[in-house]
């Protein structure tokens, strides 16, 4: 039997890429098992495993009508209500869950809309919110989602911060704070408030996985132990929250922070031991009103997207080991979102690919720059 050239190279690279093994899963055996009767069924697994590094490939995925747009309150902004805008402006922050195959949001216009993807079954759908509750609270007066999501990948759990909301006319006086989803059972659970000394601008958070706990990034870092079940101050931070990204890498045991209104291109991390390290400054500016920050699952470095320099858009991958950056023309070349839209995104550890949404969904499988890339060294 006569197999042609143009077939061969394709199983070659199928076999290739179906061999790829994730360098870290969280989650135990039960994700392994989970992860293990997927892969190679799911339409998000055959395109990921099929895809060729530097490249973007759509993922086709069932919509529903308003998945991206927040829940109308009395007609809508637009009727001199609440809601009905888009839920993705000025934020990178979806996170997703190995465990369960699922690709977590939570977006605000005015009201909030929780949304989640199915690997299983290839579609979106909205986790609802009750609108009477300030766990969290479905409405916010003013602001975007900014850095306010978190997970914790060993126990599938989307963290959330949220303000407050009153109307006398309902009778309502929530109280704001930080709740946390759990995937698993599909309940809300509230941590204990905010300590009143954090300097916390309300923004940024994270979850960190060597120290077991959530931190909040403002003036001082605070972190909420799960061990001990209370705040504790790590320290002043050089990144106050304000604008500014936040990123957990289980991959280096530490978290990111970057950019921000009073600090746009000071890069710094928090160490597993709880040490907040100075690194070299980004070589652009950078906020969460349109740049992006996710993992390449393959090495463990951050992808950074930068959009607000005027020399145009860029990519850089930054390697916080070697505290080096390297321009990456191919991933911002190939960019398939239109100007307009607002994608968030979220890296996937066991197919190397980061997904980004809005309303269309693409994967990201990098070429890393230190493999001979089309990549240069930044010295900044």
């Amino acid at each position: 039997m006569r197999i042609s050239m143009l077939t061969l190279c394709g199983l070659v690279l199928a076999l290739s890429a179906h061999a790829f093994e994730p360098a870290w899963l969280p989650g135990g055996e039960e994700t392994k098992k989970a992860v293990a009767a997927r892969k190679g069924q799911s339409e998000l697994s055959k395109l990921a495993l099929s895809m060729q590094p530097g490249t973007w490939a759509e993922l086709k995925t069932e919509v529903p009508p308003g998945t991206w747009s927040s829940p109308k309150v009395n007609g809508g902004r637009n009727d001199g209500g609440s809601g009905g805008l888009h839920i993705a402006g000025w934020t990178d922050d979806a996170h997703w869950d190995s465990r369960t195959g699922q690709f977590f949001f939570m977006g605000l216009r005015q009201t909030r809309r929780f949304i989640a993807y199915s690997e299983e079954k290839n579609a979106w759908r909205t986790v609802e919110l009750d609108p009477t509750s300030d766990n969290p609270c479905f409405r916010s007066k003013f602001g975007h989602i900014y850095s306010s999501n978190g997970f914790d990948h060993e126990r599938s759990r989307f963290y959330h911060r949220y303000n407050g909301f009153e109307s006398e006319k309902e009778g309502l006086k929530l109280e704001g704070g930080i709740s946390f989803f759990d995937a698993l059972t599909e309940k809300w659970t509230k941590l204990p408030a905010i300590p009143a000394n954090s300097g916390f601008t309300g923004q940024s958070i994270e979850y960190f996985g060597a120290m077991d706990g959530l931190v909040i990034l403002g003036k001082k870092a605070f972190i909420f132990s799960n061990a001990r079940q209370k705040w504790e101050d790590l320290g002043a931070s050089p990144v106050d929250g304000y604008h500014s990204l936040f990123r957990h890498n289980p991959y280096r045991n530490e978290l990111l922070m970057t950019g921000g209104n009073n600090n746009l291109q000071v890069m710094a991390r928090i160490t597993k031991e709880g040490k907040i390290e100075r690194l070299k400054d980004v070589p652009v500016e950078l906020t969460v009103r349109g740049d992006k920050i996710t993992l390449d699952p393959a090495t463990g470095n951050y992808l950074i997207f930068g959009f607000r320099d005027d020399a145009g858009a860029k990519c850089f991958e930054f390697d916080s080991n070697a505290n080096e950056y390297r321009a990456v023309e191919t991933a911002i070349a190939q960019w398939p979102f239109k100007s307009s839209a607002m994608p968030v995104c979220a890296f996937i550890p066991e197919y190397g690919v980061s997904m980004w949404a809005d309303g269309k969904v693409y994967l990201y499988k990098h070429a890393p720059a230190a493999a001979g890339g089309p990549a240069q060294t930044v010295s900044k």
